[in-house]
């Protein structure tokens, strides 16, 4: 057990066997890995799971994979957590922005006609003076990933469109042609 690699989620063990700690998280009884890294157990039985960090610098052409955390017209906010630089995939912690003229490529009136609070969006990085700026214009830019405004259940792609299964409501969204894929290494919430 101690010094495996486990992924975030990996059952580690239970709460009469371990003390959860940093990078690890109990769930019925159970605990489980809540990241990548190898696992630790101190003489307390706290366990932890230890990742390598890596150190990397978000520059204009990297793609940023987040979470709208809210629309302020005309910027839509992103929390950023995953950082696309060269193909690999890093765990990053980081808040961007999507200016209204970045989203289909002609300034619009109201961002909240393409992007919803809640949706997950893969942007580019076009800047990176004092804050981070995205674009959502490429095909492969925009929302991957929405739920209904109505039933907050997730929206399903028909044609160019979305479309919720359980309510029958058709949704509008910036979306990219990438919708439902996620790329290796990063997970789902």
């Amino acid at each position: 057990m101690v010094g495996r690699l486990v992924l975030p989620g990996e059952y580690i063990g239970t709460e009469e066997e371990f003390i959860a700690s940093k990078g690890t998280y109990e769930d019925n009884g159970r605990v489980y890995s809540s990241n990548v890294g190898n696992v630790e157990v101190g003489s307390d039985f706290r366990v932890r799971v230890k990742g390598k960090r890596e150190d990397v610098t978000i520059q204009p052409g990297d793609e940023i994979i987040g979470v709208v955390t809210e629309i302020n017209e005309p910027l839509v906010v992103v929390a950023g957590e995953y950082l696309i630089k060269l193909g690999k995939v890093y765990e990053i912690k980081t808040r961007a922005l999507v200016h209204a003229s970045r989203i289909m490529g002609h300034y619009l009136d109201q961002c909240s006609k393409v992007v919803k609070a809640r949706d997950v969006v893969r942007g580019k990085v076009v800047g990176t003076r004092g804050k981070i700026d995205l674009t959502l214009e490429p095909p492969d830019e925009g929302v991957i990933y929405a739920y209904c405004s109505r039933c907050r259940k997730p929206l399903q792609r028909i044609n160019s469109g979305l479309y919720c299964t359980y309510c029958q409501k058709n949704e509008t969204r910036k979306v990219s042609k990438k919708y439902g894929e996620l790329s290796e290494g990063v997970k789902k919430r």
